[in-house]
């Protein structure tokens, strides 16, 4: 799997961000500020139904202003840069990014930066944007899909104290939807802003 595109991606993603001409900022908003309900698909960031034993407990992913959890049995990714923290699969077939890179004061909303991340893209196939979803109550952008024959990626941003804050899951073509869905419903709800 191309690891590497995640921290060319962040940076393209930090370029293209440009600017809100809608006179709001949620590039500076404070994370936790009210969110309106977003999305309904199973990768909600946090969902009335979770219960503790659906929720990831392994190691934490840590970042200047998030941390999220892995599930139970992953291990710290290695060869990472300053912009990420991560964690793998025990079988190599899947891992979890938590990266963050300076937004240059881009006051770009959840859906331009989930445009703007489809510009920037740097696999063979774009994945398609989502609704609006949200991490720990702050809108994010939310792509998913096959970007290439072999890998799926599913991924959640958005702009918080002049950061990009972005959550990615890649997967290879040989894990299942279902255990694709139970790893990203299991890890959102840990997400938390610092």
């Amino acid at each position: 799997m191309r690891r590497t595109t995640i921290p060319l991606l962040l940076l393209a993603l930090a370029l293209t961000a440009g600017c809100s001409s809608d006179g709001d900022d949620p590039g500076t908003a404070s994370p936790g500020s009210p969110a309106a309900p977003t999305s309904t698909s199973s990768s909600q960031a946090s969902s009335p139904t979770d219960s503790p034993s659906d929720v990831a407990t392994g190691i934490e992913l840590s970042m200047p202003n998030s941390s999220v959890r892995a599930p139970a049995d992953w291990t710290q990714a290695k060869d990472l840069t300053r912009y990420e923290d991560g964690a793998d699969s025990p079988d190599s077939l899947a891992y979890i990014m938590l990266g963050e890179i300076d937004a240059f004061g881009s006051d770009a909303s959840a859906e331009q930066l989930g445009e703007n991340r489809i510009k920037a893209n740097t696999y063979p196939k774009a994945p398609k944007v989502l609704p609006v979803s949200e991490l720990d109550g702050t809108e994010a952008y939310h792509v998913a899909g096959f970007v290439s024959p072999t890998q799926y990626i599913e991924e959640f941003g958005t702009i918080v104290r002049d950061r990009i804050v972005t959550l990615t899951f890649s997967f290879n073509n040989k894990v299942s939807r279902s255990e694709r869905d139970q790893v990203v419903s299991s890890v959102l709800p840990t997400f938390a802003w610092k």
